[in-house]
């Protein structure tokens, strides 16, 4: 579970309703249309293990944790490649979660 301080908890709703928007300002959009088309560069990325999938969490509340769009941008910069996408792909699938829940009616 990703624990976020109440302190962040305005500028992350901002972030999501940007992206909900199409406005992915925390990532490059290059880099982030070749993860999500291609995964981690080379095909689609491998499973997670558990150890892994726990990384990637400890990743999205240390992203969460900086406290403006600069920093924000550079710890991101600061990852490897495959943390990167899967931080991506971890990020978007938050995004997606969160329309999801946002819909009133479901068919």
């Amino acid at each position: 579970m990703i624990h976020v301080a109440k302190s962040r908890v305005q500028q992350i709703e901002y972030l999501i309703e940007q992206s909900i928007q199409g406005n992915h300002v925390l990532f490059d959009h290059d880099a982030m249309t070749h993860v999500l088309r291609d995964g981690s560069g080379s095909g689609l990325l491998a499973p997670l293990s558990e150890e892994e999938a726990y990384g990637v969490e400890h990743h999205i509340e240390r992203l969460i944790g900086e406290p403006s769009l600069l920093r924000k941008r550079a710890y991101l910069e600061s990852l490897d490649s495959r943390t990167y996408a899967w931080v991506v792909r971890t990020y978007f699938n938050i995004i997606e979660n969160n329309l999801w829940e946002s819909q009133e009616v479901r068919h």
